[in-house]
């Protein structure tokens, strides 16, 4: 049985071991987060990248949207490329099956809630392509629901009916002005495209915006088959994941990163975009 030690202990990390923690030996785990340095995650200890001496293993294996840094620090600490190993996001499993039909249960009645509160909802990222491609939601990375009227997300973070909202709040934006960036209820993220320009817009992170044009959201939303039940997606759904991923969206990418994003742009990229020049 192969020894392999795993780098990151994030979303990726773990999906690497719940992928091949029954056909290998995971030895360890390595991670730049101080945090988790010492500790341990379902009992296998995690250690600083440049401690991977004290460890016997056949190879290191990484994943997820940082894949170029982490090989590249694996490089400059002069690992052996033979010991470097990418694992593909085909490979990935996020999630247990127990924790697959607990996500199951529960997008059922959120479902169920936010249309009997009259909310609008719609998939979007991985969750919503995997859908699209047959594919169990175990393969995404996490599932994240958009609205289009900002009062609904803020009266939702206000309902305590449907499990106590986490609420995510804007530092300062300066070009979203509303104050909660996004919710979170029962694991599942609600976020809010806003107006802006001829564009909507949703943050992403470090002063970073998706943008989208108005026209894709128009058309409104249709009920798609996702196993036993059904869920909301854009009527223009091919539109919009092509302007974000490319036409070849349907097809699984051996890797992906922000720079695989078509429509990622920065504040002052964006206002170009939006009004064409500075307002």
């Amino acid at each position: 049985m192969e020894k392999i030690v795993i780098f990151g202990t994030g979303n990726a990390g773990r999906a690497i071991y719940r992928a091949f923690k029954d056909n290998y030996k995971i030895v360890a785990f390595i991670d730049n987060n101080k945090d988790m340095i010492g500790k341990n995650y379902e009992g296998i200890a995690v250690f600083a990248p440049d401690e991977y001496k004290k460890l016997e293993f056949d190879y290191i294996a990484y994943s997820g949207v940082w894949h170029k840094q982490m090989r590249d620090q694996l490089e400059s600490l002069d690992i052996s490329s033979k010991q470097i190993k990418h694992i593909n996001e085909s490979e990935l499993l996020y999630m247990s099956s127990k924790d697959e039909l607990e996500l199951e249960r529960t997008l059922k009645e959120l479902d169920l809630y936010l249309r009997s509160k009259g909310i609008l909802y719609f998939m979007v990222g991985s969750a919503g392509i995997n859908v699209l491609r047959g594919r169990s939601l175990a393969c995404s990375s996490d599932v994240d629901f958009y609205v289009l009227d900002y009062n609904k997300l803020e009266a939702l973070a206000k309902d305590e009916n449907f499990g106590k909202p986490v609420i995510k709040y804007f530092e300062q934006d300066s070009v979203i002005k509303y104050s909660i960036k996004r919710i979170n209820i029962c694991g599942i993220d609600i976020g809010c495209y806003h107006e802006y320009g001829e564009y909507r817009i949703t943050d992403y992170d470090n002063q970073k915006f998706f943008y989208m044009p108005k026209y894709i959201f128009e058309a409104g939303v249709i009920r798609k088959k996702y196993k036993d039940f059904e869920l909301n997606m854009l009527a223009k759904y091919d539109e919009y994941f092509t302007f974000i991923y490319g036409k070849n969206y349907m097809q699984i990418p051996k890797s992906w990163s922000e720079s695989d994003y078509g429509n990622l742009v920065s504040a002052s990229e964006l206002e170009k975009i939006c009004f064409g020049k500075k307002k």
